[in-house]
């Protein structure tokens, strides 16, 4: 039976496999076979004695890498908890905010408003969503509306103009809508205000 020889592995060639591992980029599916490809890397170094200082040095590289990693989870943690109670403070403004703020897209869409948008409507918020403003308005005011609309898109600047909801009081349904480009859209965000409480940009 013919004898098998291993043959030893070159220490270059050890190194040049460390250092691989430890510099390939690591994407989040493949993290396990990257921390057993090290594993193995590490295993070779240590079982030769001209590599063996090397496994030293690749281990206290794979323990401060170990540690950077902690530390950059953490941070995202951090700022991702930042994030989160930042978010629900600007709900909580826009949602208890005391004038109506509607979100509509080019076409008058309502995609967004909050609960004194919803009153001043007459519906409920979930009813609201996906309808246009214009069927709330009287006919000029759906024209002044979509002019309105058109200019704040075209020139990204608030302008304002005086609306009229349809079948309301009109000394408690005349509102003055200051529209600005939506930051967050392709749209507008609207401000209503009671016309006697006229803002100007």
């Amino acid at each position: 039976m013919p004898t098998i020889t291993l043959k030893p592995s070159n220490p270059v060639q050890l190194r040049a496999r460390a250092q691989s591992s430890l510099t390939r980029p690591v994407g989040l599916d493949d993290t396990h076979a990257s921390a057993a490809n090290a594993l193995r890397v590490l295993h070779d170094l240590a079982s030769s004695s001209e590599t063996a200082s090397d496994a030293l040095a690749l281990l206290h590289e794979l323990q401060v890498h170990q540690v950077e990693l902690d530390l950059q989870a953490e941070d995202l943690r951090t700022a991702s908890a930042e994030l989160e109670t930042a978010l629900a403070r600007q709900v909580q403004l826009f949602d208890a905010a005391p004038v109506a703020y509607l979100v509509v897209d080019p076409l008058a869409q309502l995609r967004e408003l909050n609960a004194k948008g919803a009153q001043q409507l007459g519906l409920a918020r979930e009813a609201l969503i996906g309808q246009r403003l214009d069927r709330f308005l009287t006919a000029p005011s759906c024209v002044a509306l979509h002019r309105l609309l058109a200019l704040v898109l075209h020139e990204n600047a608030t302008r304002s103009a005086v609306l009229v909801l349809q079948g309301q009081d009109p000394a408690l349904s005349t509102v003055t809508a200051i529209a600005s480009v939506d930051p967050a859209g392709t749209g507008c965000l609207l401000v209503l205000c009671p016309a006697s409480e006229q803002l100007h940009p």
